[in-house]
């Protein structure tokens, strides 16, 4: 009798038990589904006014552009900067759009709604990946909070970027390694996707070691074990063979002459092109006027020093942790080797421009998660704990809103549409113009009634493609009618010497300025 009083006794605590514990998952799905809005509300609100478009954005944009119109890689020549991955991505969503690059306005929106959606998803990945790597719930919540308000983070995930796609296809590799319930399939997914987040920028080649290490680990001692390893590298490696098997093809694949003298302008080349790209250098860390530490002190550090502080801190102790008990703290040394590795690529000295600090960012925020959430999920009450959480995802949202308020009240790009609109009204359109990749998409795509531009050409192939610089333009600046420029345009032009743009510039005069704040656009006539 007292047995079976103490077994019903048993099965009750256990029943109570698992209804707390069913209470408590109901609570984090919910909080799930609230990040998920706050990742879209965050990023959506004023989306297509702030920041300024950038001509990178439209460089992407217009190689999307001539995957559907011309069916190439790039309307000009095309030399083998980035692999193709990540435009092939954009002209497909172009493709679902109603009105495709004009659905949403002017055609960059276009792309940004695909950020958005990008974002949304990394969230999610964020989220699933830090809750997998270390068992906390609260860690993910962390990681995604600071991913989603960070000012850093807005600024950079806006922008139709390739760096946005590649960070989203690493974190969805990662995720399937750790969601992998002994199923070979979901590791060989793994490496397909990481390949094509090889072939949307190859800076992702900086996280193999880690993601390899994070592989070995999970599938070590299972009967697949050799095939798992095994049949990972080859799903990668057969997805970016399709890179160099295409400039083969294309007898694109060695340069002529020596390869280390080779440079995109002489002969297009995928090797002769790696190897330049290889070798451009503009300072290590070590060097204190680097780029790394310009962009660091200027640029990153006022829109986000505390995620760069904390980022950085958690890092360093998440991977001690991790080293002192590799076994039982594998998330730990995982996600602080993530962020190692990427911080490894930035300070090596290479050529940067400000948002290649973007994949970094959402393993900063894991890292600060995983430190955060598992102090919490250490405390001795489970109503302490998710207060804290609470008031602590409360002050990161209002001091991060607070340093976000460009973010959600400025209209940059306004001054960018007024240059466009005065174009489309009065200039010929078969004007040759010098223009930034920015507008690109907008004067040569159809548009209704809307006159085309098909002499518009980038800048930088006017300057860098013989078949802009000497067979349409004969290397001459009066063969150009106009020079449209874009905000601090002019310090590119002097800071790559582009004799041939400048020429034409100080030979021109102004016929519209378009300004906001510190924000300068102009339409220039040249005068010959």
């Amino acid at each position: 009798m007292v047995s079976s009083g103490s077994d019903s006794n048993n099965s009750r605590g256990n029943a109570s038990t698992e209804r707390r514990a069913d209470r408590w998952q109901r609570v984090h799905h919910v909080a799930l589904i609230g990040l998920l809005v706050v990742a879209f509300v965050s990023h959506a609100f004023n989306l297509f006014n702030y920041p300024l478009y950038l001509g990178d954005e439209g460089i992407y944009l217009e190689q999307a552009w001539a995957v559907l119109r011309e069916a190439r890689l790039s309307p000009y020549t095309y030399i083998y900067d980035h692999a193709p991955a990540g435009w092939l991505v954009i002209a497909a969503w172009t493709v679902l759009l109603p009105k495709q690059f004009f659905t949403f306005g002017m055609a960059l929106n276009s792309g940004r709604v695909l950020m958005l959606i990008t974002h949304v998803i990394s969230v999610f990945l964020l989220y699933e990946t830090t809750r997998r790597l270390v068992g906390s719930r609260s860690a993910g919540l962390i990681a995604g909070v600071i991913f989603s308000l960070s000012p850093l983070a807005l600024f950079y995930q806006r922008m139709l970027l390739l760096d946005n796609l590649m960070a989203l296809w690493v974190l969805l590799a990662l995720y399937l390694i750790v969601s992998n319930r002994d199923r070979v399939v979901t590791l060989m997914v793994s490496g397909l996707v990481f390949g094509v987040a090889l072939l949307t920028k190859e800076n992702a080649v900086f996280f193999s070691p880690v993601i390899g290490y994070l592989l070995y680990t999970s599938v070590r001692g299972k009967p697949f074990y050799r095939f798992g390893l095994v049949g990972w590298a080859f799903c990668a490696f057969s997805v970016v063979s399709a890179y160099p098997m295409y400039a083969w093809l294309k007898s694109e694949l060695l340069p002529t002459g020596s390869i280390l003298g080779s440079s995109p302008s002489e002969h297009v080349s995928l090797i002769g092109t790696l190897v330049w790209q290889m070798s451009r250098s503009q300072g290590s860390i070590m060097d204190p006027n680097s780029l790394f530490w310009a962009f660091s002190i200027e640029r990153w550090w006022p829109k986000d020093a505390a995620l760069l502080v904390a980022g950085a801190g958690a890092t360093a102790v998440n991977l001690g942790l991790g080293l002192a008990d590799r076994s039982r703290r594998r998330g730990f040394l995982v996600a602080s080797l993530m962020s190692l590795a990427y911080i490894i690529y930035l300070a090596r000295g290479s050529v940067m421009l400000d948002f290649y600090v973007l994949p970094l960012l959402p393993f900063l925020a894991m890292n600060v998660g995983i430190l955060f959430g598992k102090t919490l999920d250490a405390l001795p009450w489970r109503i302490l704990s998710v207060t804290i959480l609470v008031l602590a995802i409360g002050i990161i949202a209002m001091v991060y809103i607070q340093g976000s308020q460009d973010h959600y009240t400025l209209n940059l790009v306004q001054v960018q549409a007024q240059q466009l609109q005065y174009i489309r009204q009065n200039v010929p359109a078969k004007a040759v113009m010098v223009i930034d990749d920015d507008l690109w998409v907008d004067l040569h795509e159809s548009n209704g009634g809307e006159p085309v531009f098909p002499n518009a050409n980038s800048h930088w192939k006017v300057a860098q493609d013989p078949a802009i610089r000497d067979k349409l333009l004969h290397n001459d600046w009066r063969r150009i009618d106009y020079v449209v420029m874009s905000n601090k345009m002019y310090e590119v032009l002097k800071q790559n010497d582009e004799t041939l743009v400048l020429e034409a510039y100080q030979h021109s005069r102004p016929l519209a300025r378009f300004e906001k704040g510190d924000v300068e656009v102009e339409v220039r006539q040249v005068i010959k």
